[in-house]
């Protein structure tokens, strides 16, 4: 049986590395109180820009953390993963995330993503590591960092 970090030698080989960045994306007022309504983060700073201007630095209402932790998946369809040995992959949750810089509504935001780590789990998976941010085209500093994880199942070797 061959070893699963070297059936994932060209992943395993961009630790480090820089592996996508996705385009940016607009995040408008209708967007923002869409996902107030479906997760119930419907706070003033978010969804009521008049309120938002008059008690908070930001000019305006602001985007929801978890809006922009969400986004995570859309922008990794940007990733260039080599992983031919690959059957399915499941999003495995976050080891650490920090909302670092408030990102004013209708701001452009994209994902950054590198490969940080890889990890064997069991005979025929791994569990890679992301590094992942969420920037904006307000400010120098991302807006989301996170240690995103993935795992990876592979297919069944051949005889």
């Amino acid at each position: 049986m061959t070893d699963v970090l070297e059936r994932l030698h060209e992943l395993r080989d961009l630790i480090g590395s820089e592996v996508g960045v996705s385009d940016w994306k607009t995040i408008d007022q209708e967007t923002v109180d869409a996902f107030a309504r479906l997760t119930g983060d419907d706070g003033p700073i978010h969804t009521d820009p008049a309120e938002a201007a008059a008690v908070a630095p930001f000019g305006g209402t602001i985007l929801q953390g978890f809006l922009m932790l969400s986004h995570f998946t859309g922008f990794a369809k940007s990733l260039r993963i080599p992983a031919p040995d690959v059957a399915f992959r499941l999003n495995y949750g976050f080891d650490r995330v920090r909302i670092i810089t408030p990102v004013p509504t209708g701001s452009r935001i994209r994902g950054r993503f590198t490969v940080a780590g890889l990890e064997t789990r069991g005979p025929a998976a791994a569990l890679v590591t992301f590094g992942a941010s969420i920037e904006s085209d307000t400010s120098e500093r991302p807006a989301v960092v996170a240690e995103w994880l993935a795992f990876l199942q592979l297919t069944e070797e051949a005889a």
